[in-house]
């Protein structure tokens, strides 16, 4: 086994030359799903390389795009409701009322006509104080049905208001975005790449239901390729961010050359795979390499970094 082999050399050389093992590793990007739809479609397979923006996985979108047609359907009655308002009263309707306040007009002067009759009758002492008091409430009644017509008459007349077109137009923006957002729903129920990469596992199968939150797959950046390894406390020191290093990658010709980017500044005790004779007791430090010519390599590969000249 190559690694067993790289370990047992490292450990036999150890008092020679310093080293730090780890791994070739990608930034692992979790695609999770915003909705507790089932998965209604799966586009790929594991290992497979997808470019961004690649459908992944699609939930279905049926009761997304429900709610995206209610918003339209509230967007368009809000849209219409503002045209109304920006356009006024209709010539029609505005005759309409001028007919009905004449017709109260008439009804009105009837009306005062029947009390003045009713109030002669009662004071000959013909009729009785019911028969008065009935004549002056439908004359009142007439009154103030006439009242308002003429209200409403001038309402058609002077038109809509500043504050009537304000609530209109506030109302149709509100459905605006409400349909923008029912549009992001439904788009979202497709899971895309974000960016170019592998696809390390899909984690659930179709017609399954995740609930929403969940990650469905696992996604391996293809942007960056990265050394994680191990730093012995003895070589800390040496090891800057910016640094210029040297990697070797278990089964690989030749050395890679890679830039350190990072280096924790805890400390941990050296994993048990990276353990050698000679630091077998000592701490050791997390350190990033970018490698700028691994691209493609496998994450998980093992790999020796050498430490940077003194």
């Amino acid at each position: 086994m190559p690694w067993l082999i790289l370990l047992l050399l490292a450990g036999c050389d150890s008092a020679g030359e310093a080293v730090m093992v780890g791994t070739l590793e990608r930034e692992r990007i979790e695609l999770k799903t915003e909705s507790s739809e089932p998965l209604s479609a799966i586009f790929v397979q594991d290992g497979q390389a997808v470019p961004a923006g690649a459908l992944v996985l699609q939930q279905d979108p049926s009761r997304a795009q429900a709610r995206r047609a209610q918003q339209a359907a509230l967007r368009d009655q809000a849209a219409a409701r503002l045209a109304e308002l920006e356009r006024g009263p209709r010539q029609e309707a505005i005759r309409e009322s001028r007919a009905r306040l004449e017709s109260l007009q008439a009804q009105t002067v009837n009306a005062a006509a029947e009390l003045l009759r009713a109030q002669e009758v009662f004071d000959k002492g013909l009729s009785s104080q019911a028969a008065l008091d009935q004549a002056e409430a439908a004359w009142k009644s007439d009154r103030a049905q006439e009242t308002a017509a003429r209200e409403a008459l001038a309402a058609l007349l002077h038109g809509t208001t500043p504050e009537e077109l304000q609530q209109a137009a506030a109302a149709l923006a509100a459905s605006q975005a409400l349909l923008a957002q029912a549009e992001i729903d439904v788009d979202r129920t497709g899971i895309r790449a974000p960016v170019k990469g592998i696809v390390d596992k899909i984690l659930f199968q179709l017609g399954e239901r995740p609930p929403a939150g969940t990650t469905v797959a696992i996604l391996l950046d293809d942007s960056r390729t990265f050394a994680r390894v191990y730093v012995p406390e003895f070589l800390r020191a040496r090891l800057q961010a910016g640094k210029q290093v040297e990697v070797r990658a278990d089964g690989v010709a030749g050395n890679f050359q890679g830039t350190v980017r990072w280096v924790s500044s805890d400390a941990s005790f050296t994993p048990y795979f990276a353990l050698t004779e000679h630091d077998r007791s000592r701490l050791s430090y997390l350190a990033e390499i970018d490698l700028a010519d691994a691209a493609g390599l496998p994450a998980g590969l093992p790999v020796v970094a050498l430490p940077p000249a003194e």
